[in-house]
């Protein structure tokens, strides 16, 4: 097999140039386009006869949303299940890429560029499985299968929050997340908050440091007190314990002003069922506690981000679902594990039943220089979520 043409089935081949379309399409975060790529999709949907909207952000984002509904059991409604992914990604950076990161370059295998493994290889293997399941006649399947493409995923799940706030999907039995875990099942994530806290300080001239009051100074004693900010334990052994780093820090604008204010960001991962007003309210804690002390220090606290966890039940009937597909095609895939991170199934939670997240790609390849996707991973997703698809709607 040549290794810049792995591909034998003309469906296997539509898939693979499909996605290479994809990510030649520039939807980098807030810079990007993401509505160029909502487009595309939408017009071969439109092909199928798909039932299909694009929900406008702005000029640049939106969230797409397309539907299947199968008639099998006359007015008994079926099950709803989700396949969702989102359409943006991070930025390439400033490191040089062995193959342009708009290439879609296929060498030994692998498609290379920015967004292949997170997430446009699992959109688009979720994409082609919907697709799939079009050409099952309605009669033949009971239930409702949506899929959801959102926006601004990669800066505080933007699109999902925006899906749920204005209900642009319905509430749903179940959800497929296709972030990428090697086609692996997870089922359990971390939570996120991020928060900047500000210093506000008093100017002066550099060289009278007396005559005003350092907000950089104020912002390093409240960063010394929150090293004792003590989180709890971990919820679940699928994840580690809650953590915080403080990720960015910035303070004064010439070297001879004595600043009056500085800022930084605390990134907060939290575990499922963890209260986090509660860990707000610890850090605003700390803040009026250090003014109290120090009548010249004054703190803004103001939340930036604030996303739950994710743990599903392992007994939930798309999980056990997902764990027969995959212990028959690919032995130990099966066993349920959790991530660090955090995904747009976040934002879902509270507007649905069950998520798992599922999708091609090693999740260390996110957000990489030469990210990459192995094209069979990409091509046995499409496989495993029709699998799933087929036998859920069965089942039910």
């Amino acid at each position: 097999m040549n290794s810049n043409n792995p591909v034998a089935s003309p469906a296997r081949l539509d898939a693979l140039e499909f996605l290479q379309e994809a990510v030649r399409c520039n939807t980098i975060s807030s810079t990007g386009n993401e509505i160029v790529l909502a487009r595309m999709i939408k017009a071969r949907l439109d092909a199928l006869g798909v039932d299909c909207d694009i929900l406008e952000e702005d000029g640049q984002q939106a969230n797409l949303v397309a539907t299947l509904r199968g008639q099998g059991a006359g007015n008994k409604p079926g099950p709803r299940l989700v396949l969702s992914g989102h359409l943006d990604t991070v930025p390439i950076g400033d490191a040089t890429w062995t193959h342009d990161p708009f290439s879609a370059a296929i060498d030994e295998g692998r498609i290379y560029g920015r967004g292949t493994a997170d997430m446009k290889g699992g959109l688009f293997a979720l994409l082609f499985a919907f697709m799939k399941q079009k050409d099952l006649a309605p009669d033949l399947w009971n239930g409702e299968l949506i899929f959801a493409a959102t926006f601004g995923e990669e800066i505080g799940a933007l699109g999902a929050s925006t899906m749920v706030g204005k209900k642009q999907i319905p509430r749903f039995d179940a959800m497929i997340v296709a972030e990428p875990t090697d086609n692996r099942l997870v089922i359990a994530h971390k939570g996120v908050i991020w928060l900047r806290v500000t210093s506000f300080g008093k100017t002066a001239h550099g060289s009278m440091p007396g005559s005003g009051t350092n907000a950089v100074d104020k912002l390093h004693l409240f960063y010394d007190r929150l090293q004792s900010l003590d989180l709890g334990p971990t919820t679940t052994p699928l994840l580690s314990e809650p953590t915080f780093a403080v990720t960015t820090f910035n303070g004064g604008g010439a070297p001879n002003v004595i600043p009056d204010h500085c800022q930084m960001t605390i990134d907060i991962r939290t575990v499922p069922g963890q209260d986090q007003q509660d860990v707000v309210a610890q850090i605003e804690a700390l803040a009026a506690a250090l003014a109290d002390e120090d009548p010249e220090a004054r703190f803004e606290v103001e939340c930036a981000l604030n996303l739950p966890g994710l743990l599903t039940d392992e007994a939930a009937p798309i999980v056990r679902i997902c764990q027969q597909v995959l212990a028959r095609r690919t032995p130990g895939a099966e066993a349920v594990r959790g991530a660090q991170y955090f995904t747009d199934a976040s934002a879902f939670g509270a507007h649905g039943d069950d998520i798992v997240i599922l999708g091609p790609g090693a999740p260390e390849q996110a957000h990489q220089t030469d990210e990459h996707l192995l094209v069979d991973d990409f091509f046995n997703a499409i496989d495993i979520y029709g699998e799933i698809i087929a036998q859920y709607f069965s089942q039910n």
